[in-house]
């Protein structure tokens, strides 16, 4: 039997939402006889420690971690340590492996591709590779690298060659064909759209005040607005502060703030210099506890910064979706997530930046519960029709071409 070998720098214990979500995808994949490989790094944050193995079997998947185990966040020089150290490691597992193994990267490191480009030159083998987010594109919309760097222009030419010699190409988003057919000049046949799922399924969404997370919290008589996931590079944790902090003077309406990244501390010091008392801050909750947490909302906070569009597809949509509620998304009008909420009707899309507008679409929606009701039963509705893990089972199948 062929190996399936997955290169992702993140995967279990690691708590982000690509973690949990190829971890469930994999176990059933597993489940079905398939010879699961995973080639990633230590885990980052809290979890990186000595007492998490190098080797390790979870429910079927085989997985070797690379690289250093070192703390990734702590600084720039760890993350490019460990990035190094985890492609250097990876890479030399890949030129071991069999030549007719199927190997399969994501953007995680962002230099995946690069990766496995080369080491199909050495080894002559085939490969696919799903693109998450777009770099250096992100970067230089937001102003961290120049777009006539000498270090974009040789990132863009490798990027071409990795990706115009993949077997396929997968994309999280429609938005992200334009950039890459214009761009790397990717012919459409080469490209398929597998849309992100959901980590952990119910049959029903929990009611609010059936959340443990509510109770807890004693926010049973509050209209809460939540915002859960990474706070990171994409995501405008500022505006979401500064829209609380305006409404701090509605006891009625409550924001819960659930996760970490590196937009996470200046949120926090904004919020505590404006006195944003409404605002209650958690850390990422387990994933079986993941539902439960995004029940206790009336309302979920989606966040892409401006000329993103095409880069980076916030995945926390289809937790959300799966959780059956409404939904307001801080987003281009051309994302993705623009997309499915106009398409599905389950939520309101207000321009990037724009406190005004986002606080609009709060009070509106605390003033309407029919209409929150009805938005979150077609968030549900287009969950079950189209971003199950039985529907991601079958595309990747079918991106792989497996047979099971």
């Amino acid at each position: 039997m062929k190996q399936i070998i997955l290169v992702c720098q993140v995967f279990h214990p690691d708590t982000t939402s690509t973690s949990q979500l190829f971890v469930s995808l994999l176990r059933n994949m597993a489940k079905k006889g398939l010879s699961i490989h995973v080639l990633c790094g230590f885990p980052a944050g809290n979890l990186s420690d000595k007492t998490t193995p190098r080797y390790e079997t979870l429910d079927g998947i085989i997985i070797k971690r690379c690289g250093f185990n070192i703390p990734l966040k702590q600084s720039l020089y760890h993350r490019a340590l460990s990035y190094l150290s985890f492609l250097l490691h990876a890479g030399w597992e890949i030129i071991k492996a069999p030549r007719d193994s199927i190997f399969f990267g994501v953007t995680n490191p962002p230099f995946a591709a690069i990766l496995l480009y080369l080491t199909s030159k050495v080894r002559k083998f085939s490969y696919h590779y799903m693109l998450l987010d777009l770099y250096p594109e992100g970067l230089v919309f937001l102003g961290n690298l120049e777009e006539s760097s000498f270090i974009t222009k040789i990132w863009y030419a490798l990027n071409r060659l990795s990706y115009s010699n993949a077997a396929k190409l997968a994309v999280l988003g429609r938005d992200m064909i334009p950039l890459l057919q214009t761009k790397y000049h990717i012919p459409q046949k080469q490209l398929t759209y597998i849309p992100h799922w959901g980590a952990t399924e119910i049959p029903v969404p929990i009611s609010f005040k059936k959340s443990k997370l509510t109770t807890a919290l004693s926010l049973q008589n509050k209209f809460v607005v939540q915002y859960s996931g990474n706070m990171g590079l994409w995501h405008d944790m500022e505006t979401f502060v500064q829209a609380a902090v305006k409404l701090k003077n509605q006891p009625d309406i409550a924001f819960l703030f659930i996760g970490n990244g590196i937009r996470r501390s200046s949120a926090e010091d904004l919020a505590l210099n404006l006195d944003a008392h409404n605002i209650i801050w958690k850390d990422f909750v387990p994933q079986e506890e993941l539902l439960d947490s995004l029940s206790c909302s009336h309302v979920s906070l989606i966040s892409l910064q401006a000329n993103l569009a095409g880069v980076a597809v916030p995945c926390k949509l289809y937790g959300i979706l799966a959780s059956g509620r409404a939904i307001i998304a801080q987003v281009p009008a051309d994302s993705e997530i623009a997309y499915v909420i106009e398409e599905e009707q389950c939520g309101v899309v207000v321009p990037p930046g724009d406190v005004d507008k986002l606080i609009e679409a709060i009070q509106q929606l605390a003033a309407a519960p029919d209409l929150v009701a009805k938005m979150g039963k077609n968030a549900f509705a287009a969950y079950q029709a189209k971003y199950t893990l039985r529907q991601a089972e079958q595309a990747f199948t079918q991106f792989l071409d497996l047979s099971i």
